[in-house]
Protein backbone atom coordinates (compact mmCIF):
# COMPACT_ATOMS: atom_id res chain seq x y z
CA UNK A 1 0.00 0.00 0.00
CA UNK A 2 1.15 3.52 -0.77
CA UNK A 3 -0.42 6.93 -0.35
CA UNK A 4 -2.07 8.75 -3.22
CA UNK A 5 -0.18 11.99 -3.86
CA UNK A 6 -3.43 13.68 -4.86
CA UNK A 7 -3.82 14.16 -1.09
CA UNK A 8 -1.58 16.35 1.09
CA UNK A 9 -1.24 16.41 4.85
CA UNK A 10 -1.91 19.95 6.06
CA UNK A 11 -2.91 21.51 9.39
CA UNK A 12 -6.07 23.51 9.89
CA UNK A 13 -5.23 25.27 13.11
CA UNK A 14 -3.75 22.44 15.19
CA UNK A 15 -5.77 19.69 13.50
CA UNK A 16 -4.13 17.50 10.82
CA UNK A 17 -6.15 17.03 7.64
CA UNK A 18 -5.70 15.23 4.32
CA UNK A 19 -6.63 17.78 1.65
CA UNK A 20 -7.48 16.68 -1.87
CA UNK A 21 -6.30 18.26 -5.12
CA UNK A 22 -5.68 17.37 -8.74
CA UNK A 23 -7.63 14.49 -10.30
CA UNK A 24 -9.02 13.37 -6.95
CA UNK A 25 -10.54 16.83 -6.42
CA UNK A 26 -12.01 16.63 -9.93
CA UNK A 27 -13.46 13.23 -8.96
CA UNK A 28 -15.06 14.89 -5.91
CA UNK A 29 -12.99 12.93 -3.39
CA UNK A 30 -13.43 14.22 0.17
CA UNK A 31 -10.80 15.55 2.55
CA UNK A 32 -10.33 13.90 5.94
CA UNK A 33 -9.29 14.92 9.47
CA UNK A 34 -6.68 12.66 11.12
CA UNK A 35 -5.64 11.80 14.66
CA UNK A 36 -2.04 11.11 15.74
CA UNK A 37 -2.25 7.47 14.62
CA UNK A 38 -3.57 8.54 11.22
CA UNK A 39 -0.71 11.03 10.78
CA UNK A 40 1.83 8.37 11.72
CA UNK A 41 0.40 5.89 9.21
CA UNK A 42 0.16 8.52 6.47
CA UNK A 43 3.83 9.38 6.89
CA UNK A 44 4.71 5.67 6.78
CA UNK A 45 3.00 5.36 3.40
CA UNK A 46 5.51 7.54 1.59
CA UNK A 47 6.84 4.13 0.52
CA UNK A 48 5.02 0.96 -0.52
CA UNK A 49 4.25 -1.22 2.54
CA UNK A 50 2.21 -4.34 3.14
CA UNK A 51 -0.60 -4.20 5.68
CA UNK A 52 1.48 -6.43 7.99
CA UNK A 53 4.37 -3.96 7.87
CA UNK A 54 1.94 -1.17 8.83
CA UNK A 55 0.66 -3.21 11.79
CA UNK A 56 4.18 -3.96 13.05
CA UNK A 57 5.28 -0.32 12.73
CA UNK A 58 2.27 0.85 14.73
CA UNK A 59 2.80 -1.78 17.42
CA UNK A 60 6.41 -0.68 17.84
CA UNK A 61 5.87 3.08 17.62
CA UNK A 62 2.91 3.17 20.03
CA UNK A 63 4.37 0.43 22.26
CA UNK A 64 1.24 -1.72 22.06
CA UNK A 65 1.30 -4.76 24.35
CA UNK A 66 0.75 -8.22 22.89
CA UNK A 67 -2.60 -8.55 24.62
CA UNK A 68 -3.86 -5.30 23.09
CA UNK A 69 -2.70 -5.98 19.55
CA UNK A 70 -5.85 -7.79 18.26
CA UNK A 71 -7.99 -4.72 19.05
CA UNK A 72 -5.34 -2.38 17.64
CA UNK A 73 -5.12 -4.48 14.49
CA UNK A 74 -8.89 -4.24 13.92
CA UNK A 75 -8.79 -0.45 14.36
CA UNK A 76 -5.83 -0.02 12.01
CA UNK A 77 -7.42 -2.34 9.42
CA UNK A 78 -10.68 -0.37 9.57
CA UNK A 79 -8.77 2.90 9.12
CA UNK A 80 -6.80 1.48 6.16
CA UNK A 81 -10.01 0.19 4.55
CA UNK A 82 -11.52 3.69 4.79
CA UNK A 83 -8.39 5.24 3.23
CA UNK A 84 -8.44 2.72 0.37
CA UNK A 85 -12.17 3.17 -0.20
CA UNK A 86 -11.80 6.95 -0.38
CA UNK A 87 -8.86 6.69 -2.78
CA UNK A 88 -6.36 8.23 -0.38
CA UNK A 89 -4.28 5.04 -0.33
CA UNK A 90 -3.58 2.73 -3.24
CA UNK A 91 -3.65 -1.00 -2.55
CA UNK A 92 -0.73 -2.07 -4.74
CA UNK A 93 -1.52 -5.75 -4.06
CA UNK A 94 -5.12 -5.42 -5.29
CA UNK A 95 -4.50 -6.70 -8.79
CA UNK A 96 -2.30 -9.58 -7.56
CA UNK A 97 -5.24 -10.86 -5.54
CA UNK A 98 -7.29 -11.33 -8.74
CA UNK A 99 -4.95 -14.17 -9.84
CA UNK A 100 -5.47 -13.95 -13.59
CA UNK A 101 -4.76 -17.13 -15.53
CA UNK A 102 -1.95 -17.06 -18.10
CA UNK A 103 -3.27 -17.34 -21.65
CA UNK A 104 0.01 -17.64 -23.57
CA UNK A 105 3.72 -16.85 -23.48
CA UNK A 106 4.99 -15.42 -26.77
CA UNK A 107 8.38 -14.80 -28.29
CA UNK A 108 8.22 -11.70 -30.48
CA UNK A 109 11.59 -10.41 -31.68
CA UNK A 110 13.32 -11.87 -28.63
CA UNK A 111 10.91 -10.25 -26.17
CA UNK A 112 8.98 -12.64 -23.93
CA UNK A 113 5.38 -11.41 -23.79
CA UNK A 114 3.11 -13.11 -21.23
CA UNK A 115 -0.63 -12.53 -21.56
CA UNK A 116 -2.90 -12.98 -18.53
CA UNK A 117 -6.69 -12.89 -18.62
CA UNK A 118 -9.75 -14.63 -20.01
CA UNK A 119 -9.23 -16.55 -23.25
CA UNK A 120 -12.05 -14.76 -25.05
CA UNK A 121 -10.17 -11.46 -24.72
CA UNK A 122 -7.23 -12.50 -26.92
CA UNK A 123 -6.92 -12.68 -30.69
CA UNK A 124 -6.14 -16.11 -32.15
CA UNK A 125 -3.11 -14.71 -34.00
CA UNK A 126 -1.19 -14.56 -30.71
CA UNK A 127 -0.96 -18.35 -30.73
CA UNK A 128 1.26 -18.17 -33.85
CA UNK A 129 3.96 -16.71 -31.57
CA UNK A 130 3.39 -19.07 -28.62
CA UNK A 131 6.61 -20.36 -27.07
CA UNK A 132 6.22 -21.67 -23.53
CA UNK A 133 9.86 -22.77 -23.44
CA UNK A 134 11.30 -19.38 -24.35
CA UNK A 135 12.94 -17.56 -21.46
CA UNK A 136 14.76 -14.24 -21.44
CA UNK A 137 16.07 -11.72 -18.95
CA UNK A 138 13.65 -9.77 -16.75
CA UNK A 139 14.28 -6.56 -18.66
CA UNK A 140 13.07 -8.25 -21.88
CA UNK A 141 9.98 -9.82 -20.29
CA UNK A 142 6.64 -8.05 -20.59
CA UNK A 143 3.69 -9.19 -18.47
CA UNK A 144 0.32 -7.96 -19.76
CA UNK A 145 -2.72 -8.31 -17.50
CA UNK A 146 -6.21 -7.79 -18.92
CA UNK A 147 -8.71 -7.02 -16.15
CA UNK A 148 -12.49 -6.96 -16.37
CA UNK A 149 -12.63 -4.11 -13.86
CA UNK A 150 -12.24 -0.35 -13.78
CA UNK A 151 -8.89 1.11 -12.66
CA UNK A 152 -8.69 1.37 -8.89
CA UNK A 153 -7.68 5.03 -8.94
CA UNK A 154 -6.77 7.85 -11.28
CA UNK A 155 -3.56 9.64 -10.44
CA UNK A 156 -2.77 13.18 -11.44
CA UNK A 157 -0.25 13.38 -14.23
CA UNK A 158 1.12 15.30 -17.18
CA UNK A 159 -0.75 15.12 -20.46
CA UNK A 160 1.96 14.50 -23.05
CA UNK A 161 -0.07 13.43 -26.12
CA UNK A 162 -3.67 14.00 -27.12
CA UNK A 163 -5.38 13.29 -30.40
CA UNK A 164 -8.73 11.86 -31.46
CA UNK A 165 -7.52 8.27 -31.04
CA UNK A 166 -5.40 8.28 -27.87
CA UNK A 167 -4.30 10.44 -24.97
CA UNK A 168 -1.10 9.63 -23.07
CA UNK A 169 -0.70 10.78 -19.47
CA UNK A 170 2.55 10.45 -17.54
CA UNK A 171 2.20 9.95 -13.78
CA UNK A 172 4.88 9.39 -11.15
CA UNK A 173 4.96 5.64 -11.76
CA UNK A 174 3.36 4.83 -15.12
CA UNK A 175 2.01 5.94 -18.46
CA UNK A 176 -1.78 5.92 -18.79
CA UNK A 177 -3.30 5.62 -22.26
CA UNK A 178 -6.95 6.56 -22.79
CA UNK A 179 -8.78 5.82 -26.04
CA UNK A 180 -11.67 8.27 -26.60
CA UNK A 181 -13.21 6.37 -29.54
CA UNK A 182 -13.15 2.92 -27.97
CA UNK A 183 -16.21 1.40 -26.30
CA UNK A 184 -14.80 -1.62 -24.48
CA UNK A 185 -11.31 -0.74 -23.19
CA UNK A 186 -11.19 1.85 -20.40
CA UNK A 187 -7.47 2.41 -20.06
CA UNK A 188 -4.01 0.96 -20.63
CA UNK A 189 -1.29 1.38 -17.97
CA UNK A 190 2.41 0.84 -18.80
CA UNK A 191 5.26 0.90 -16.30
CA UNK A 192 8.21 3.10 -17.38
CA UNK A 193 10.38 0.02 -18.05
CA UNK A 194 7.59 -1.55 -20.13
CA UNK A 195 7.68 -4.74 -18.08
CA UNK A 196 4.22 -4.47 -16.49
CA UNK A 197 1.09 -3.60 -18.43
CA UNK A 198 -2.52 -3.45 -17.23
CA UNK A 199 -5.48 -3.30 -19.62
CA UNK A 200 -8.89 -2.48 -18.16
CA UNK A 201 -11.95 -3.62 -20.12
CA UNK A 202 -15.64 -2.96 -19.57
CA UNK A 203 -16.86 -6.30 -20.92
CA UNK A 204 -15.14 -9.50 -21.99
CA UNK A 205 -17.32 -10.53 -24.93
CA UNK A 206 -16.87 -7.55 -27.23
CA UNK A 207 -13.44 -6.26 -26.24
CA UNK A 208 -11.18 -8.66 -28.20
CA UNK A 209 -10.39 -6.31 -31.11
CA UNK A 210 -9.70 -3.30 -28.89
CA UNK A 211 -7.55 -5.43 -26.54
CA UNK A 212 -5.56 -6.61 -29.58
CA UNK A 213 -4.70 -3.02 -30.54
CA UNK A 214 -4.14 -1.95 -26.92
CA UNK A 215 -1.55 -4.70 -26.56
CA UNK A 216 0.16 -3.38 -29.70
CA UNK A 217 0.62 0.00 -27.99
CA UNK A 218 2.20 -1.73 -25.00
CA UNK A 219 4.43 -4.00 -27.07
CA UNK A 220 5.73 -1.19 -29.31
CA UNK A 221 6.64 0.79 -26.19
CA UNK A 222 8.64 -2.17 -24.87
CA UNK A 223 10.14 -2.86 -28.30
CA UNK A 224 11.44 0.70 -28.62
CA UNK A 225 13.28 0.34 -25.29
CA UNK A 226 15.16 -2.56 -26.90
CA UNK A 227 15.85 -0.73 -30.19
CA UNK A 228 13.09 -2.38 -32.18
CA UNK A 229 11.00 -0.01 -34.29
CA UNK A 230 7.74 -0.46 -36.20
CA UNK A 231 7.56 1.06 -39.68
CA UNK A 232 4.31 1.53 -41.57
CA UNK A 233 4.97 -0.64 -44.60
CA UNK A 234 4.04 -3.75 -46.57
CA UNK A 235 6.77 -6.38 -46.84
CA UNK A 236 7.39 -9.12 -49.37
CA UNK A 237 9.92 -11.93 -49.33
CA UNK A 238 12.45 -11.37 -52.12
CA UNK A 239 15.78 -13.23 -52.34
CA UNK A 240 14.83 -14.78 -48.97
CA UNK A 241 14.88 -11.29 -47.43
CA UNK A 242 12.29 -8.69 -46.48
CA UNK A 243 11.70 -5.94 -49.04
CA UNK A 244 9.55 -3.12 -47.65
CA UNK A 245 7.19 -0.82 -49.54
CA UNK A 246 6.53 2.20 -47.32
CA UNK A 247 4.18 5.12 -47.85
CA UNK A 248 1.23 6.90 -46.31
CA UNK A 249 -2.22 5.34 -46.37
CA UNK A 250 -3.76 5.07 -49.83
CA UNK A 251 -0.52 5.64 -51.77
CA UNK A 252 -0.22 2.08 -53.08
CA UNK A 253 1.82 -0.14 -50.73
CA UNK A 254 -0.58 -3.07 -50.95
CA UNK A 255 -1.08 -2.53 -54.68
CA UNK A 256 2.65 -2.84 -55.37
CA UNK A 257 2.96 -5.88 -53.14
CA UNK A 258 0.09 -7.49 -55.09
CA UNK A 259 1.84 -6.64 -58.38
CA UNK A 260 5.00 -8.37 -57.20
CA UNK A 261 2.99 -11.38 -56.12
CA UNK A 262 1.23 -11.69 -59.48
CA UNK A 263 4.22 -10.92 -61.70
CA UNK A 264 7.10 -12.49 -59.76
CA UNK A 265 5.48 -14.96 -57.41
CA UNK A 266 6.78 -13.32 -54.21
CA UNK A 267 4.62 -13.59 -51.13
CA UNK A 268 3.72 -10.95 -48.59
CA UNK A 269 5.25 -11.16 -45.13
CA UNK A 270 3.22 -8.45 -43.39
CA UNK A 271 0.41 -6.41 -44.87
CA UNK A 272 0.81 -3.18 -42.93
CA UNK A 273 3.52 -3.02 -40.25
CA UNK A 274 7.07 -4.29 -39.94
CA UNK A 275 9.25 -4.44 -36.84
CA UNK A 276 12.89 -3.65 -37.60
CA UNK A 277 15.90 -4.12 -35.35
CA UNK A 278 19.53 -5.19 -35.32
CA UNK A 279 20.32 -8.85 -34.73
CA UNK A 280 23.26 -10.30 -32.84
CA UNK A 281 25.13 -10.55 -36.16
CA UNK A 282 24.87 -6.79 -36.73
CA UNK A 283 22.37 -7.10 -39.58
CA UNK A 284 18.95 -5.43 -39.65
CA UNK A 285 16.00 -7.82 -39.52
CA UNK A 286 12.26 -7.57 -40.04
CA UNK A 287 10.82 -9.49 -37.09
CA UNK A 288 7.49 -11.24 -37.29
CA UNK A 289 4.60 -9.91 -35.22
CA UNK A 290 0.81 -10.32 -35.34
CA UNK A 291 -0.18 -6.71 -35.98
CA UNK A 292 -0.79 -6.19 -39.69
CA UNK A 293 -3.55 -3.61 -40.06
CA UNK A 294 -6.71 -4.99 -41.66
CA UNK A 295 -4.78 -7.11 -44.17
CA UNK A 296 -4.72 -10.28 -42.06
CA UNK A 297 -1.25 -11.00 -43.52
CA UNK A 298 1.57 -11.65 -41.06
CA UNK A 299 4.43 -14.10 -40.55
CA UNK A 300 5.94 -15.35 -37.29
CA UNK A 301 9.40 -15.74 -38.85
CA UNK A 302 12.22 -13.19 -39.06
CA UNK A 303 13.89 -12.00 -42.28
CA UNK A 304 17.01 -10.01 -42.97
CA UNK A 305 16.17 -6.64 -44.47
CA UNK A 306 16.83 -6.28 -48.20
CA UNK A 307 15.88 -2.62 -48.51
CA UNK A 308 13.07 -0.08 -48.33
CA UNK A 309 11.11 1.39 -51.22
CA UNK A 310 9.61 4.79 -50.34
CA UNK A 311 6.60 5.15 -52.62
CA UNK A 312 5.15 8.32 -54.12
CA UNK A 313 2.34 8.60 -56.65
CA UNK A 314 3.25 9.92 -60.09
CA UNK A 315 2.06 9.26 -63.71
CA UNK A 316 5.66 8.36 -64.61
CA UNK A 317 8.00 5.83 -63.05
CA UNK A 318 11.36 7.13 -61.80
CA UNK A 319 13.73 6.86 -58.84
CA UNK A 320 15.03 10.11 -57.37
CA UNK A 321 18.19 10.46 -55.30
CA UNK A 322 17.93 11.45 -51.65
CA UNK A 323 20.73 12.75 -49.47
CA UNK A 324 21.54 10.44 -46.51
CA UNK A 325 19.90 12.73 -43.98
CA UNK A 326 16.77 12.97 -46.15
CA UNK A 327 16.57 9.17 -46.33
CA UNK A 328 16.84 8.90 -42.56
CA UNK A 329 14.13 11.52 -42.03
CA UNK A 330 11.84 9.84 -44.57
CA UNK A 331 12.22 6.52 -42.73
CA UNK A 332 11.61 8.20 -39.37
CA UNK A 333 8.41 9.73 -40.70
CA UNK A 334 7.11 6.23 -41.46
CA UNK A 335 7.95 4.83 -38.01
CA UNK A 336 4.99 4.61 -35.61
CA UNK A 337 6.87 3.56 -32.47
CA UNK A 338 6.23 5.83 -29.44
CA UNK A 339 7.93 9.21 -29.63
CA UNK A 340 6.50 10.70 -26.45
CA UNK A 341 9.58 12.72 -25.56
CA UNK A 342 12.85 13.91 -27.10
CA UNK A 343 14.80 10.85 -25.93
CA UNK A 344 12.35 8.55 -27.70
CA UNK A 345 12.51 10.62 -30.89
CA UNK A 346 16.31 10.61 -30.82
CA UNK A 347 16.38 6.81 -30.59
CA UNK A 348 14.11 6.63 -33.65
CA UNK A 349 16.17 8.99 -35.84
CA UNK A 350 19.41 7.25 -34.83
CA UNK A 351 17.98 3.91 -35.90
CA UNK A 352 16.64 5.41 -39.14
CA UNK A 353 20.13 6.77 -39.86
CA UNK A 354 21.61 3.33 -39.25
CA UNK A 355 19.18 1.72 -41.69
CA UNK A 356 19.75 4.35 -44.38
CA UNK A 357 23.53 4.06 -44.01
CA UNK A 358 23.67 0.27 -44.26
CA UNK A 359 20.77 -0.67 -46.55
CA UNK A 360 19.47 0.62 -49.90
CA UNK A 361 16.55 3.01 -49.80
CA UNK A 362 14.81 3.83 -53.09
CA UNK A 363 12.67 6.98 -53.38
CA UNK A 364 10.27 5.76 -56.05
CA UNK A 365 7.69 7.92 -57.81
CA UNK A 366 5.39 5.68 -59.82
CA UNK A 367 1.99 4.63 -61.05
CA UNK A 368 0.37 1.25 -60.41
CA UNK A 369 0.99 -0.45 -63.77
CA UNK A 370 2.91 -3.66 -64.41
CA UNK A 371 5.67 -1.48 -65.82
CA UNK A 372 6.01 0.23 -62.43
CA UNK A 373 6.78 -3.09 -60.75
CA UNK A 374 9.22 -4.06 -63.52
CA UNK A 375 11.04 -0.72 -63.30
CA UNK A 376 11.64 -0.77 -59.55
CA UNK A 377 12.57 -4.47 -59.67
CA UNK A 378 15.30 -3.66 -62.19
CA UNK A 379 16.55 -0.84 -59.93
CA UNK A 380 16.61 -3.16 -56.92
CA UNK A 381 18.36 -5.96 -58.78
CA UNK A 382 21.03 -3.63 -60.10
CA UNK A 383 21.61 -2.04 -56.69
CA UNK A 384 21.85 -5.26 -54.70
CA UNK A 385 23.51 -7.50 -57.33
Amino acid sequence: MIRNNDFTLEYIGDTPCLLTHGQSAADRKKSLFLNDTGVFIWNLLSKDLTIEEIFDSCYEHFEIDEADRPDAKRSIQSFMDSLCYSGMVIDTDFYKKLKLKKYVSMNIAGICVNLFGKEELFDDSFMSFADDEYACSADKTQNIYVYHIAPVIHKSGELIIRDKEVSVIKTCDKYILIFPLWEHVDELHISPDGQKVSVFVKDTYNAKEEVFWAIRHAFLYMARIHNLFAIHSVSVEYDHKALLFSAGSGIGKSTHAALWNRLYGVRQINGDLNLLGKGDDGKIYAYGMPWCGTSGIYDAKDYELKGIVLLRQDPKNFVSHLQPEAKALAIMNRIISPMWNSEMSLSVIRFAQEVSDDYPVWNYSCNTSDDAAAFIKSQIDSTTA
